[in-house]
């Protein structure tokens, strides 16, 4: 009985930290997994300028960004704009087309909250769709992304380690 009781414990998921340290940048965006489950996923994201360029949609989540420095715009496919501003978040379900655009000086820092849609993991980072149905993949020439550079030497959060 011993063995059994020692064995679900070992299954028991457990509570962890994680940090939002990400590298500023001088060109480009990144993308950061910083917490994951089978069914939610946390991200920073910071662009130097720019955004996710291309109108697009999630078929297989609920996502979310809230500002942590700077400001977004987040278009939908109309052209109609909301500014989110630091300390305020957007809520996307799935379906919603967008894009988003920094819009304030210096990087736009963000975390993105996503969850999965009937418990089902998302397809992938490519798993967003064009107003035409076609997929578009993250980090292409068709979502206006640039090569990615880092400033050297300097972090959001680099305090939280």
């Amino acid at each position: 009985m011993e063995a059994v009781a020692e064995k679900q414990e070992l299954e028991h998921p457990k509570a962890y930290r994680y940090s939002l340290k990400t590298p500023y940048m001088q060109q480009g965006r990144v993308t950061q997994l910083v917490a994951k489950t089978d069914n939610m996923w946390i991200h920073t994201k910071i662009n130097s300028e720019g955004g996710e360029n291309a109108v697009h949609c999630h078929l297989d989540e609920d996502h979310s960004f809230v500002v942590l420095e700077g400001q977004m715009s987040v278009f939908d496919e109309k052209g109609n704009e909301l500014k989110i501003d630091k300390y305020q978040g957007i809520m996307i379900p799935k379906g919603a087309y967008y894009r988003y655009l920094n819009t304030g000086d210096g990087n736009l820092v963000v975390l993105r909250i996503g969850c999965g849609i009937d418990a089902k993991p998302p397809r992938g980072d490519d798993a967003r769709l064009g107003p035409d149905g076609k997929e578009i993949p993250s980090d292409s020439e068709e979502n206006k992304t640039l090569p990615p550079i880092e400033m050297p030497g300097k972090f959001f959060a680099e305090s939280a380690g």
